[in-house]
């Protein structure tokens, strides 16, 4: 089989896995619920990392010589490998939660009688919105809009209270050794992502949104404020910006890093993964325009910085958002649309 064929058989398959995942979750009435959802979204994930490789990865195969695929830790590493070379830690949470709900997987034996529901749907549904993110990303499939997949959560109660996710004490709920060396080991690989600056989460995340109100029985949360070393849980102020032209906005002050992480791209790397990613893509008359009358004048896409701030005279850069990949394939499919009208 050739290699467009199977790149082209292991994602139909994959996104195949990852739908029968989804719809086998949102069933009202089910047993064995998590077991087969995570062991359909390892299989999507699986097949998906070996496309992922066939198609970039030139240096590696996803065969043995046996004949066999690689098993599923050596695709995560080899996808792992390649996307850190590009940039560093961009897939390490992706990582560390494909490797917890594998974990997961292959001890479930010893959970049957541990109440994980919350932990396991938290994990589930971040790697449910990764492997979205990813196909999307790598591949060029918005596989939500092509299904035209509009799922309610309808049901009389959520599947656990959120205070009990958010308290330390969780823990206390588990008996088994395996059960809590579970729990820990999520505990730590959180703090590890925190510790090395890696914003991306292993599960979804709760937000909480703090109002002075006097009605509060619409509330999803309710939050009792205790000193600190009372507290089983801590809350984040988390401030999102985003940069406009208007003169009259809240200015804000960004760090070095903060600033690298908003806009991490030069006028190369933008060139590169255009070159990548966008099919029959050229340097051409085209790419500068958009460049120039688009990408540069939109503060959300780039940012001309003085390579010294306090010298007046220094010389200026442009930085880019990697949200420019996206806007410059979308008008650079538009001019080639134009131009083929011309001509025919």
């Amino acid at each position: 089989m050739g290699k467009g064929n199977t790149i082209k058989n292991l994602l139909q398959n994959s996104i195949a896995a990852y739908f029968a995942a989804i719809e086998i979750h949102n069933k009202p009435n089910i047993t064995y619920r998590y077991e087969t959802t995570t062991l359909l979204l390892i299989n999507a994930w699986e097949l998906i990392l070996k496309a992922f490789i066939r198609k970039y990865v030139k240096s590696k195969s996803i065969f043995e010589n046996n004949d066999h695929t690689i098993s599923f830790n050596k695709a995560v590493k080899y996808v792992n490998d390649y996307l850190n070379k590009k940039k560093a830690n961009s897939f390490a949470a992706v990582k560390k939660n494909l490797c917890i709900i594998e974990e997961y997987r292959n001890k479930i034996v010893h959970f049957y009688q541990e109440p994980l529901e919350m932990l396991i749907f938290s994990l589930i549904s971040r790697c449910a919105l990764n492997y979205v993110e990813f196909v999307k990303e790598h591949f060029s499939r918005d596989i939500i809009a092509e299904q035209g997949l509009f799922i309610m959560p309808l049901g009389f109660k959520q599947p656990f209270r959120p205070e009990d996710f958010l308290s330390k004490k969780a823990i206390d709920n588990v008996s088994s050794k395996e059960g809590k060396d579970f729990i820990d080991n999520i505990v730590k690989v959180i703090e590890d992502l925190k510790d090395q600056n890696i914003e991306d989460s292993i599960v979804l995340p709760f937000n909480v949104y703090i109002e002075n109100v006097k009605k509060i029985t619409n509330s999803d949360v309710l939050i009792a404020l205790t000193p600190p070393d009372q507290a089983d849980a801590k809350l984040v102020k988390v401030t999102k910006y985003q940069p406009v032209n208007d003169p009259d906005a809240q200015k804000v002050h960004l760090s070095d890093e903060e600033f690298i992480n908003k806009y991490p791209l030069k006028y190369y790397d933008v060139w590169h993964i255009c070159k990548e990613k966008i099919q029959g893509f050229k340097k051409n008359p085209d790419f500068n325009n958009i460049m120039n009358n688009k990408i540069k004048k939109d503060p959300t896409l780039s940012y001309k910085r003085k390579l010294d701030p306090k010298n007046e005279r220094s010389s200026s850069q442009y930085f880019y958002s990697e949200l420019v990949i996206d806007e410059i394939k979308k008008e650079y499919n538009q001019s080639n649309e134009h131009h083929t009208q011309l001509y025919s």
